[in-house]
């Protein structure tokens, strides 16, 4: 037995090891429960038409008494091209009127069980998407996170002697009609895991994710991390990583001291049943916040110093999102950043096999794909996965349990090779005139009708704009516009006024770009002048390079680089 005085701290490493031991038992639990999924799926990818086949029979027979499925007859579809023949390519318009139905409260619509809840996303029209989520679909998407988590924990085994830093969004943002909860598929996902992970090997409570207030919500996960080895963190938003690291930063010196005394000095009121909540995590540790305090004063409290453990970290790197990975150097050193695999609210694409493999997930979902330069025609060739070419862009089609069915979810991906015969993947970017720094997919449409309220509010009249995203000094979006030959001069003033209206309209118009601005991840709009002519001159540049004046179509967002390069020059 120790000395009384060496008591608390042969608890306290009593504690730590049995701490230990439990994760690491918890995650050879997972591993052998895992490994099945895994040997399944790589089975799937020695035949990949045979798999996928199959997935498509299932999630057939599962809708074909549901109104969509007798509407289309499913019940009668034997081959895959019975399928193409019976239900056309459709878009997220193709079903809102069902979802509508299922929002309200009614059954058998367009999934055989009843949606648990609603996960969204943004419409390109503007209006918010509705994607049922039901047990089934929630099965489906699983499979794939499973394996994908089986496959990096083989990647870095050294996980198991910490917990994971995971951040998502909260599952119940509102409610339908029929009072059906609507939010993150991410909040689902997380708060529906197995009690034994979420106890053991993720540091951050869930109820924590809900706070309202950001710079709380921060905070409070901060604080909860700080009281666990954390060795891996895993969320979808690099820039949700980046805001966590300023808060780190900011807040360095209030945590060492919360740590010091076991205290919770969040920046904002937490809730009663939330402070419960975390009240295991809000205890006392004078060498965590001795050394906190050390590295706050060093002017060096950044993720891999706080974290020496530190393992990986997931997140999205492809596309837009690799931009906020400029800054990961100084925020993580030499800790490898996995690609989070390719997902959305509509869908799980791939699984995750190494640091530069994820693989169609076949076991899913039923997946299609257009060859990009075909997406117009009228009648364009659809692929299955073993027809795809290595090194090629496609767009991607789902069919999932989740109600949807030949869904084109606007996304390219492209075909970095195959595991076996089935194909790896890579998002590249979303079809279409859209741009997201962090998962806001702001649309041409939604830019253009926000412009248009913007110029009414302010009673302005502009000859032409563009809205051009820039990086620096943070992610925001900059309006640019050429004011009508007949306008008062834009001053300072008015500019401010102008930018204020455009950004509160496509906050009004996108609710991920309202969410974005709120936390912080995004910045305010901008107004910059272009001069008197612009337009006319940039569209006598393009005729004078061959282009058709018919053909002009000069993108209201993020426009071709060679009209940026030109528009540079003409800003007054």
């Amino acid at each position: 037995m120790p000395r009384s005085g060496l008591a608390p701290v042969y608890l306290a490493f009593r504690c730590l090891r049995f701490a230990l031991m439990l994760r690491k038992a918890v995650y050879k639990l997972f591993s052998r429960l895992a490994a099945e999924e895994a040997e399944s799926l790589e089975r799937a990818c020695r035949a990949p038409r045979e798999a996928q086949l199959k997935r498509l029979n299932s999630i057939l027979a599962a809708a074909k008494d549901t109104k969509f499925g007798r509407e289309h007859g499913f019940a009668a579809i034997k081959t895959y091209k019975d399928f193409q023949a019976a239900m056309p390519i459709a878009d997220y318009e193709t079903f809102r009127p069902y979802v509508d139905r299922m929002t309200a409260g009614e059954k058998g619509i367009l999934t055989r069980q009843d949606p648990f809840m609603f996960a969204t996303t943004s419409g390109t029209t503007g209006s918010q998407k509705f994607i049922p989520v039901t047990q089934e679909y929630v099965v489906e998407y699983r499979r794939a996170s499973r394996v994908s988590c089986f496959h990096l924990y083989r990647c870095f085994p050294k996980m198991a002697e910490g917990c994971s830093l995971a951040i998502a969004s909260p599952s119940v943002q509102g409610r339908t009609p029929a009072g059906i909860p609507f939010g993150a598929i991410s909040g689902a996902l997380y708060q529906t895991e197995p009690e034994a992970i979420r106890d053991v090997l993720v540091s951050v409570p869930y109820e924590v994710l809900t706070i309202p207030d950001y710079e709380t919500r921060y905070y409070c996960i901060l604080r909860a991390a700080l009281a666990n080895p954390v060795t891996s963190i895993y969320t979808v938003n690099p820039s949700t990583i980046a805001v966590m690291a300023r808060r780190l930063q900011k807040h360095g010196e209030t945590l060492a001291r919360d740590l010091f005394d076991g205290t919770l000095t969040a920046p904002g009121t937490v809730p009663k049943s939330i402070v419960d909540k975390m009240s295991h995590l809000i205890r006392i540790d004078r060498q965590g916040a001795r050394i906190l305090e050390k590295l706050v004063e060093a002017d060096s409290c950044v993720p891999q110093r706080v974290w020496p453990n530190l393992q990986n970290v997931s997140c999205w790197t492809k596309a837009a999102a690799s931009f906020y990975l400029n800054d990961f150097n100084d925020l993580f050193g030499s800790v490898p950043i996995c690609d989070v695999t390719y997902g959305a609210s509509e869908g799980r694409g791939t699984v995750f096999l190494s640091q530069n493999q994820q693989v169609l997930a076949i076991r899913s979902h039923f997946f299609e794909f257009i060859p990009e330069a075909e997406i117009h025609s009228p009648e364009p060739p659809v692929l299955l996965a073993d027809e795809l070419i290595e090194g090629e862009t496609y767009y991607i089609l789902f069919t999932t349990s989740g109600g949807l069915y030949r869904y084109n979810i606007n996304d390219v991906v492209k075909v970095t090779g195959f595991h076996n015969l089935a194909p790896l993947l890579e998002f590249q970017y979303k079809g279409g005139a859209t741009f997201s720094f962090t998962g806001e997919k702001i649309t041409e449409l939604q830019v253009t009708e926000s412009m248009k309220l913007a110029l009414e509010e302010q009673s302005f009249q502009a000859r032409f704009f563009t809205v051009i995203p820039e990086f620096r000094p943070m992610p925001h979006y900059s309006l640019w516009l050429e004011p009508g030959a007949a306008e008062r001069t834009l001053d300072a003033a008015l500019q401010n006024k102008l930018a204020r209206s455009f950004d509160r309209q496509l906050a009004m118009a996108n609710t991920e770009y309202a969410d974005k601005r709120r936390s912080m991840r995004l910045e305010a709009a901008s107004v910059r002048i272009l001069k008197p002519g612009s337009y006319e001159m940039l569209r006598q540049n393009l005729v004078a390079k061959g282009i058709a004046d018919s053909q002009i179509k000069l993108s209201h967002l993020n426009p071709q680089d060679e009209t940026r390069e030109f528009l540079v020059g003409r800003l007054a």
